[in-house]
């Protein structure tokens, strides 16, 4: 499967808050096997080939949208593959010049009415910029009441694109040929609290299992 060409259902919505107006796109359809949570480290999502895609595509998305929010509702995601307890998280993808405050994000999520359909066509992930590593700008990573939150802009949203890009391509083959084999996408983060958002790609076996 190829990552460019495929086609993204969303849900578009608009919502005004005072004197602001922002913009949330989200799947179409919830993500049925996509658990987010808090782990060592980092944050970490189990995925299976439909979520995986449905996720990258919005990592993608994100990349080559400034002025909105990218809304991934986690928190009813479940996987037999999942390895920690703790609370479920959602995933929001946003762009530090929208200069959104993290804490209006409930009274946002919670006007998402009213929201119209919209079908993206995946543009694919570009190649990193040819820098040295340590001059990239990382996204941040944040949470705030049960959400996860990855802030940056298009450079740092591109530095993980091959991940993801690799992650929808090639780990499928890889857990065919090698079942039980670790397949995954991780970007790094800086923030004072987590370093990583790491998607893990499961066994197919335990995820049809869980169904």
């Amino acid at each position: 499967m190829k990552l460019e060409g495929e086609r993204w259902r969303t849900l578009v919505s608009t919502v005004r808050l005072g004197k602001d107006e922002y913009r949330v796109v989200q799947p179409a359809q919830p993500l049925k096997h996509a658990p987010l949570y808090e782990g060592y480290m980092g944050v970490e999502v189990c995925v299976d080939k439909e979520s995986a895609l449905s996720i990258s595509m919005a990592w993608a998305f994100a990349m080559r949208s400034p002025r909105t929010l990218v809304y991934l509702p986690l928190r009813q995601s479940d996987c037999e593959c999942r390895s920690n307890d703790g609370p479920a998280l959602d995933l929001v993808l946003l762009h530090h010049s929208l200069q959104f405050r993290l804490s209006k994000w409930k009274d946002v999520r919670a006007k998402l009415r009213q929201a119209r359909p919209h079908t993206v066509v995946c543009q694919g992930m570009p190649p990193e910029r040819p820098v040295p590593r340590w001059k990239q700008e990382l996204p941040r990573g944040e949470i705030v009441e049960g959400t996860v939150f990855v802030v940056g802009d298009r450079p740092s949203f591109q530095a993980g694109g091959e991940a993801f890009r690799q992650l929808v391509e090639d780990c499928p083959q890889h857990m065919h040929e090698a079942p039980g084999t670790h397949c995954c996408a991780e970007v790094t983060a800086k923030d004072r609290h987590w370093n990583w958002l790491h998607v893990v790609y499961c066994d197919e076996h335990r995820v049809r299992a869980s169904r």
